[in-house]
């Protein structure tokens, strides 16, 4: 049985990837073709790779331990007033939509 397929949305450019269910959202974006911003490539420990949740958090996995001491890496007043979650940790459980500029097919540098 195939796995379940989701859609995430990447603003403001308006991307559009298909997710595996369990995949993260920086898995989907490298395995589709896009180079997605990060210095530690996707050990969850640099928190380049955050996003602001623009719509279904809850359709994405809970906050684990390592990427919660991540996230305080992500300024303060950021995390306040936004939803965050780094892309390299959070796993697509449905549809979501998410804004990270800097996200690009890997054709552009």
């Amino acid at each position: 049985m195939p796995a379940e397929k989701h859609w995430v949305t990447v603003e403001p450019r308006h991307i559009v990837l298909e997710a595996d269910d369990g995949e993260t959202i920086m898995g989907a974006a490298l395995r589709s073709g896009y180079r997605w911003p990060s210095l530690c490539g996707g050990d969850g420990t640099c928190s380049i790779c955050w996003v602001e949740v623009l719509t279904g958090g809850n359709q994405l996995s809970e906050v684990g331990e390592l990427e919660q001491d991540t996230l305080q890496l992500v300024p303060a007043l950021v995390r306040r007033t936004r939803s965050v979650r780094l892309a390299c940790q959070a796993r697509v459980q449905g549809d979501v939509c998410v804004r990270k500029s800097g996200v690009r097919p890997k054709a552009q540098q």
